[in-house]
């Protein structure tokens, strides 16, 4: 009696397709982060100007108001806030959600901390004065060459 020859099995290799499972895994992350970063809000502004900031903390709504002042007057900050949510027809309730405080310095004659100075005390007076659209608004503070050392611009992002 002959025996039969024994014949060996290929075995499957698949160290082959790992390449694949990168490629797959690879972009399936990047479908996940393309349908999340289309729904981020564009945010933006300038110095001048009032302007629709983006959707931000879940309002409908938010909108900017940039002010410049040569000295500091609560009552006038009040009314130019007040007189921005009357004419944008915006709740009476709408807050300051965000403050810059932007402080003008000379480039000449001064450092750009001199106009972030001008900025930190027009804040503390903000906060001295206790005006009430500003309880719960983060402030930040910044200087720009371009405004007169004298001058002081809020830009103002408010919220329901």
């Amino acid at each position: 009696m002959a025996r039969k020859p024994v014949r060996r099995r290929a075995e499957e290799d698949a160290t082959s397709m790992g390449g694949w499972l990168f490629a797959d895994s690879f972009l399936a992350l990047m479908v996940i982060f393309l349908a999340t970063i289309s729904f981020v809000p564009s945010l933006g502004g300038g110095l001048t100007g009032t302007g629709n900031i983006g959707n931000i903390a879940g309002g409908n709504y938010v909108k900017g108001l940039n002010i410049a002042y040569e000295s500091f007057d609560a009552t006038r900050i009040e009314r130019d806030i007040e007189g921005f949510i009357t004419a944008e027809k915006l709740p009476r309730s709408s807050k300051v959600l965000f403050a810059k405080i932007v402080g003008g310095f000379s480039s000449s004659t001064e450092s750009e901390e001199d106009g972030r100075y001008r900025a930190l005390i027009f804040s503390a007076e903000i906060q001295k004065a206790g005006i009430g659209y500003f309880a719960d608004a983060k402030i930040d503070l910044g200087a720009n060459r371009l405004l007169k050392p004298n001058q002081i611009v809020l830009r103002l992002t408010l919220s329901p």
